[in-house]
C-alpha cells in the first residue's frame, strides 16, 4: 500500500484546471480541423459544379455561334456578357 501511495500524483486545483484547458484546446483543434476539412470538401464540390456549368454554357455558346445565331441572341440565352462571348468566339 505504501508503494501505491508513493506513485500518486498530487496536483493543485490550478494545475488541474490548466490540464483541462489544454485538453479542451486540443479537442477543439481536432474538431475544428475536421469541420474545416468537411467544409473544404463541400466548397470543392460546389466549385466543381459551377465550373462544369460554366463549361457547358461555353460549349452551348460555341454551338450557337457555329449554327449562325447572332451575338445578342447568344448573350440572351447563355447569360454571358458581350466581352465573354467575344472571347469564346475568338478561342473557339
Amino acid at each position: 500500500m505504501a508503494q501505491a501511495e508513493k506513485t500518486k500524483e498530487i496536483i493543485t486545483f490550478g494545475e488541474l484546471l490548466e490540464r483541462w484547458k489544454k485538453e479542451g484546446r486540443e479537442e477543439g483543434r481536432k474538431v475544428g480541423r475536421k469541420e474545416g476539412i468537411e467544409e473544404g470538401k463541400r466548397e470543392g464540390i460546389e466549385e466543381g459544379k459551377r465550373e462544369g456549368q460554366f463549361l457547358e454554357r461555353r460549349k452551348m455558346a460555341q454551338k450557337m455561334a457555329n449554327a449562325g445565331l447572332d451575338k445578342e441572341t447568344i448573350i440572351s440565352l447563355t447569360g454571358f456578357s458581350e466581352d465573354e462571348i467575344k472571347q469564346i468566339l475568338k478561342e473557339g
